[in-house]
């Protein structure tokens, strides 16, 4: 069996119902053109190996060199689609693959030390304001709460795409959340993060424009044009954000939180299966943030 062929049956299979489908076909576009017509028992070690470097020289958003990342998830494609052939069987009984063949490790550095200050924040939005006033015809203005709410809620890109009218509720308390449904997190567990004044300020014009559909209906390709303005016009203002994304806001937000928090509360406010999770990624203390200790031990 030829790759591209154990590939279509695991689409028809075991990934029809795979919750990130664009990723997918994105992932089994690249592969079929680098390895579609292989056979299976042709991926050695030493061709997997190999695979990774033509993976790594294809780039991707701009860079000439695809991230370990990038090069990671489109070789669990091909680990996953190996571990399902070597369940399959040929007409005669046989095995299709007898074994999988060993994978050449990639090393991921998943810590993000960027976040975005004070400073740049603040310009970030005399930004956005300004271009709302200059381009009224483009939707700065929705644009400017989707921005404040990743920052206010520590949510990722993807789960406030998702986030539809029905999502927004009021508590008995009084206080305001938003529910990312379990199809929408990372770790596939549903989860509630109380909104922010600003937010629910902003969440009656959400939803009259919103109608049936969800309150921040970009596209990735619109949002990555508007942030690459803000990106220009910052950089005129005299600051380089040229490597904050949106999931910088993000960061930001667990970052500042982790300073003066409980670990446990963000923890939860990240979603994250475990506090060793958040402590690794966005606990990054100063000796600045050491100030208050001493004073404490020295009283």
């Amino acid at each position: 069996m030829i790759v591209s062929d154990l590939f279509t049956h695991c689409e028809r299979t075991m990934w029809r119902t795979v919750r990130s489908r664009a990723t997918l076909k994105t992932n089994l576009k690249i592969l079929r053109h680098l390895i579609g017509d292989e056979d299976l028992t042709a991926l050695h070690f030493t061709r997997l190996e190999r695979l990774v470097t033509e993976l790594e020289a294809l780039g991707g958003r701009g860079s000439p060199v695809a991230s370990p990342a990038t090069v990671k998830r489109r070789m669990e494609t091909l680990s996953a689609a190996l571990t399902h052939a070597t369940r399959m069987t040929n007409e005669d009984g046989s095995p299709v693959l007898f074994g999988k063949p060993a994978f050449p490790a990639i090393e991921v550095d998943n810590i993000q030390e960027r976040t975005l200050s004070d400073i740049e924040a603040v310009a970030l939005f005399e930004v956005i304001d300004a271009r709302t006033m200059l381009e009224p015809d483009r939707d700065w203005s929705r644009f400017r709460v989707f921005v404040r709410f990743l920052l206010d809620t520590a949510c990722r890109k993807g789960e406030a795409l998702g986030v539809w009218p029905g999502h927004i509720e009021m508590r008995a308390t009084g206080r305001t959340l938003v529910g990312f449904p379990r199809y929408s997190t990372k770790n596939k567990k549903p989860r509630y993060v109380p909104l922010s004044a600003y937010i629910v300020s902003m969440i009656p014009a959400l939803r009259l424009r919103a109608g049936n559909g969800p309150l921040f209906p970009f596209t990735h390709a619109v949002l990555f044009k508007l942030w690459e303005d803000c990106r220009a016009d910052m950089n005129a203002r005299g600051f380089d954000i040229g490597d904050v994304r949106f999931h910088t806001l993000r960061h930001t937000a667990l970052t500042k939180a982790a300073k003066v928090h409980p670990i446990q509360k963000v923890s939860l406010l990240a979603g994250h299966s475990s506090i060793q999770i958040t402590s690794t990624r966005y606990a990054h203390l100063t000796p600045d943030d050491l100030g208050d200790l001493v004073d404490t031990i020295a009283a």
